[in-house]
């Protein structure tokens, strides 16, 4: 373990043996009839010193409670419960000291109560709620340094946020979806000194109506301004200029009213900077929602032409222009309005430096460099237009737009033995889509809900690509023309989507835990795929390859009817949720206007739902589905197609419909009292038939095709963390394994493979008032892929440490992380430290605040990463922008 970061350890330990010496008071809260009162809010206000920090306490089911407090320091201590009378008392504490509170009810409405009580924390059913007065400490510069201190409450370094456990996937701000509904725009932007609570909305569904009926599993954050804060405008501007022309320009505005808000971001930079990530670009299609309805779907998404330019996440060189604006508007009448736009323009340098050893041949390793300059454009905008009753009616029309245009420039150099390889490219990809969704969630009765969704979507991709050779490749297949040591090879692949679907759900309650949802559903797909390759000879001319079994004129027609039902009751605490829905498939397919393929099929697909609830901070559900889907469609064209330099893929239009089954397991358990947060998950997949690719290998070439298999394909895995807090220290430990076991045909062999990957992490993050604040922590991973022929172990090991230190008017910040990474077969070994550091000057008062920040501190040349599938063992080294170093100015508004 590197020096550094064993120097953090002793001073977190330092820090913690020389902190203040505390004193415990403890004891019980009941009524007046010796009943215990859980989720009742204990604070203690120190009443000497200015800025320290309260404590805070929330009992537990027993009505037990716990306080830390410092030795001989007086603190006034306030108990408040909904529905009780405030208890006030003062003490200072020499020694540990146990003391009883017993709470009169009150006459008050309980909107008397809420204007009198300042309770910290309420928990009620799925929601809790955060009164951020009394966790702040007047450091906070953003929504996120609040959120870190709420009991619960965990975020990450890119904004992600957790709640009890469970990932937060809406923001919204007074009840409207801040932008997009992405929480990380929302925590790294807002201003910490506007937010007067935050709710925490576990089962959260966008239509009041449908809460209960629906089993929603999203937990959303809504933030609440203050009064003052209701009709205003906020934000920041931040402007910075650095070594080597490095520059940035940052400006946030925000206006809020009951009526309109408006918001908008920009961010221009050459610092490496990206405002807008692959994550970000998922969750716009759907993110998680879209994987387990339709993983063919989610996988075409992650590898689409588009996708792969945001996948780089370490250059040589990036510049970045991005702006983003949204309107939410209340039009009366029961009518909304919300839209949203983003732009984002960037041009990228990346490098590479890639040692691969082939475990499937005897072909000696390959030495592969290249080097890529991309140019990339893309804008997303969305309109919503709203009708909500609030009571019995909800309607909405969303409409879609999106638009992505890039030119990427590579140069690829291949070393293998006494080869070389050059390989330039050059690829223009272009993309329209269009979505319109109509919405009707309409309730007739207590008895009588419908749930109704209409789908349009319009899709049109254009790639062009352009590749210069230095040699002739795949020359048993491709019928090159030799007219020198070029070649210059063109493709154009084309795809044209139009997709239909219309799906009802009925919510019909027979009884209070006894109901049946019928479900029924239509989908129309239409897919288009052309492809074309050809030589570009001296002349002009072009030399087709068609002949040789190359280009493609597919039209792929789906036609899916759906018809099923669900039935959900409630036994105590147990709730189930059994389902059948039986999908008929209508599938046509056509290759240069001769029909190939005319199929029908049809599935039963159960599912399974359980819910058991010990309390209401513990569960245990059950979920169990049976999937089908038809994967890519590319994957049914017939006809060969060049996708790298040493790869060809073929289709097949044989392929049938996907069949999997899907099984998971989650425990959650949170009890604020102790500080204490489980979670842990077990899920299962099992293939029934899958599309796969069979390889053929030669050398370092690959031909690929598409095959239906029902070779068998088993994962499982497990997740587990545990998150405990105590006065000054906030420790998780986390665990998880994975296994799989599949096969793959390879050179006509079938091979089968294991492989197993665990890991843990760990960390321990301080919440001092006078000290600095440290999180440091460790995560350690293990990796191994296995079978007949080959055998490969991997470990990697990740000590961290991120410091902050708020003294005075300065607020200093420095992250730390060492890498370390061994292949355990070959015993090669591999590490990097990466450093970031700044120094903020700001007075509480002022609106301007001033900041010294560098990134790559150590100044490292390239990060290393190690990967290994069936192929390959890949070592690579990916060049990073140097040091910068940057002078940064702030205004606050």
């Amino acid at each position: 373990m590197p020096k550094l970061f064993t120097s953090f350890l002793i001073f977190i330990l330092f820090i913690s043996v020389t902190s203040a010496q505390s004193v415990q008071l403890e004891g019980f809260i009941t009524d007046s009839l010796d009943n215990p009162l859980a989720n009742t809010n204990v604070i203690a206000t120190p009443l000497q010193q200015a800025n320290a920090q309260i404590k805070f306490s929330i009992s537990s089911s027993k009505g037990e409670y716990r306080l830390k407090l410092e030795e001989n320091q007086p603190y006034l201590i306030e108990i408040t419960h909904l529905g009780f009378k405030k208890i006030t008392d003062t003490v200072q504490l020499s020694e540990d000291v146990s003391r009883n509170f017993v709470m009169q009810e009150t006459t008050e409405s309980l909107e008397e109560i809420l204007i009198k009580q300042e309770m910290a924390v309420i928990v009620k059913e799925d929601t809790i709620t955060y009164r951020t007065d009394q966790f702040k400490t007047g450091e906070e510069r953003k929504l996120r340094d609040i959120l870190k201190k709420l009991p619960g409450v965990e975020v990450d370094r890119e904004g992600n946020v957790t709640v009890n456990g469970k990932e937060v996937t809406k923001l919204m701000v007074d009840g409207k979806a801040f932008f997009t509904g992405d929480e990380k725009l929302g925590v790294n932007n807002i201003p910490a000194d506007a937010v007067d609570e935050v709710e925490a909305l576990d089962n959260y569904s966008e239509v009041a109506f449908l809460k209960g009926l629906e089993d929603s599993d999203k937990m959303a954050l809504n933030i609440k301004l203050k009064d003052g804060k209701k009709k205003f405008v906020f934000g920041d501007i931040e402007a910075g200029a650095g070594v080597e022309d490095r520059f940035l320009l940052h400006p946030k505005l925000f206006y809020y009213s009951p009526k309109t808000a408006v918001n908008a971001i920009g961010d221009f930079n050459n610092t490496g900077q990206k405002s807008f990530t692959m994550q970000d670009y998922l969750d716009f299609e759907g993110g998680m929602a879209l994987a387990l309805e339709d993983q063919g779907a989610y996988s075409q998404l992650y590898s689409d032409d588009f996708a792969q330019f945001l996948r780089e996440d370490d250059f040589v060189f990036n510049k970045n222009d991005f702006g983003a604006a949204s309107l939410s508007q209340e039009l009366g009448g029961n009518f909304s309005l919300d839209a949203y736009s983003i732009f984002n323009k960037s041009k990228m340098r990346t490098q590479t430096l890639q040692d691969i050893t082939y475990q499937t041949t005897e072909a000696p390793d390959e030495l592969r460099e290249q080097t890529n300059q991309n140019d990339l454009l893309f804008s997303i905008s969305k309109i919503k237009l709203r009708y909500d009753n609030n009571d019995d009616t909800d309607l909405r029309a969303n409409t879609n737009f999106k638009y992505n245009t890039a030119e990427a420039q590579s140069l690829l150099t291949s070393e293998v033995g006494n080869s070389s390889r050059f390989v330039n490219t050059n690829t223009q990809p272009e993309n329209f889509e269009f979505l319109q969704t109509f919405n009707l969630n309409k309730q007739f009765s207590y008895k009588h809900t419908l749930k109704l969704e209409a789908k349009i979507k319009s899709e049109d991709q254009t790639t062009n690509r352009l590749w210069d050779f230095n040699q002739a490749l795949f020359t048993d297949i491709i019928p090159l023309v030799d007219e020198g040591d070029d070649f210059r090879l063109n493709q154009l692949n084309q795809k044209q989507v139009h997709n239909l679907s219309v799906n009802a759900k009925h919510y019909w309650v027979l009884e209070d835990f006894h109901h049946i949802y019928p479900v029924a559903g239509v989908d129309y797909f239409n897919y288009n795929f052309n492809t074309l390759d050809e030589q570009i000879l001296n002349d002009g001319s072009t030399n087709s390859f068609e002949s040789a079994g190359f280009n493609n004129q597919m039209d792929f027609e789906l036609f899916k009817a759906s018809l099923g039902f669900q039935y959900k009751t409630q036994i105590g605490e147990l709730v189930l949720r059994p389902g059948l829905v039986v999908q008929n498939y209508n599938w046509n397919i056509s290759q240069f206007n001769e029909e190939l393929v005319n199929d029908q099929t049809a599935i039963l697909l159960p599912e399974l739902y359980v819910e058991y609830k010990f309390k209401s901070s513990e569960k245990l559900r059950l979920n169990y589905n049976r999937y089908t889907n038809f994967g890519n469609a590319s994957s049914y064209a017939n006809r060969l197609s060049l996708q790298s330099f040493n790869r060809i893929q073929r289709g097949n239009e044989n392929l049938q419909n996907q069949v999997y089954h899907s099984a998971s397991l989650l425990y959650s358990q949170f009890n604020m009292f102790k500080g204490l947060f489980y979670n842990a998950r077990l899920s299962y997949t099992h293939r029934e038939s899958s599309i796969r690719n069979q390889t053929q290998i030669e050398g370092i070439d690959q031909i690929s095709t598409s095959i239906f298999t029902d070779l068998p394909e088993n994962t499982y895995s497990v997740y587990a963390t545990i998150n405990k807090r105590i006065p000054d220290f906030t420790f998780t430990l986390g665990g998880n394994t994975n296994l799989s076991e599949y096969s793959r045909i390879i050179n006509d062999e079938v091979l089968d493979y294991e492989s197993l990957n665990f890991g843990y992490n760990a960390k321990v993050r301080t919440r001092f008032d006078d000290w600095p604040n440290l999180e440091a922590g460790v995560r350690q991973s293990f990796s191994r892929l296995d079978s007949d022929a080959i055998n490969n172990k991997f470990t990697t090991l990740s000590p961290f440490a991120n410091l902050e230190y708020d003294f005075g008017d300065f607020i200093f910040e420095f992250n730390y992380d060492y890498n370390y990474f061994e292949n355990q077969t070959t015993g090669d070994v591999n590490r990097f430290e990466l450093a970031d550091a700044s120094l903020f000057y700001g007075k509480e008062d002022s609106a301007w605040g001033f900041e010294v920040n560098a990134t790559n501190l150590f100044d490292i040349g390239f990060k290393r990463q190690n990967s290994v599938n069936e192929f390959i063992v890949s070592d690579r080294r990916i060049f990073v922008q140097p040091r910068i170093v940057m002078f940064k100015v702030i205004y606050k508004l």
